[in-house]
């Protein structure tokens, strides 16, 4: 696909991601680059100086002050024309409740929920949920570095 293209529509794919610490602005600014309209949440405007002004001014990141947990902040983004959805506050019950708006209220194809939780990560995947934990990635890269 396409990121700019996608589909033969006009403009960009949108993606919307839950939370603009380091990794949230981090995925913002790699997708705008592959051609994503990067729409970012927070509930805390100073989250978004860690942005890149350009990419802002550019249109390529939107940042957005809101509450992903609410609907009507995820609507007030256009999060329901997102081709992908992407949770990664510091917070994993928040993280949880806002994939699931997007999963199941705004029918986001992709979605992808970041939980430190392992018993909770094993949960939500049965829920049709991309989960990606961070202690799982660390204990791999330990392991094979361990053995390798």
């Amino acid at each position: 696909m396409n990121a700019r293209f996608p589909d033969a529509g006009l403009g960009p794919a949108r993606v919307v991601i839950v939370g603009c610490g380091r990794t949230g602005a981090d995925i913002a600014v790699s997708l705008s680059e592959a051609g994503y309209l990067a729409v970012i949440l927070d509930i805390e405007m100073s989250a978004f100086d860690i942005l890149p002004s350009g990419l802002i001014e550019d249109g390529d990141i939107q940042p957005i002050l809101g509450d992903g947990t609410l609907e009507s902040d995820l609507r007030r983004a256009f999060a329901q024309d997102a081709s992908v959805f992407i949770a990664v506050s510091g917070n994993d019950a928040a993280n949880a409740l806002s994939a699931q708006i997007a999963h199941h209220m705004l029918h986001i194809p992709k979605v992808i929920c970041r939980l430190n939780d392992l018993v909770m990560k094993e949960m939500y995947e049965g829920l049709e949920l991309t989960t990606v934990s961070p202690t799982d990635l660390v204990r791999d890269l330990i392991i094979d570095a361990t053995n390798g």
